[in-house]
């Protein structure tokens, strides 16, 4: 019961521009083509 009261207050927040929404930080991810490629460099 308190963390849905606890989400409800957050979402208010965030709805009304008190709370700025955390921003995700992007991941990396190799293609196989530059696998490839770091593979051809270390050769």
């Amino acid at each position: 019961m308190k963390a849905r009261v606890e989400r409800f207050i957050w979402q208010v927040g965030v709805a009304l521009g008190l709370i700025e929404i955390p921003k995700l930080q992007p991941i990396p991810v190799r293609s196989n083509e530059q696998q490839r490629l770091a593979q051809q460099r270390r050769r």
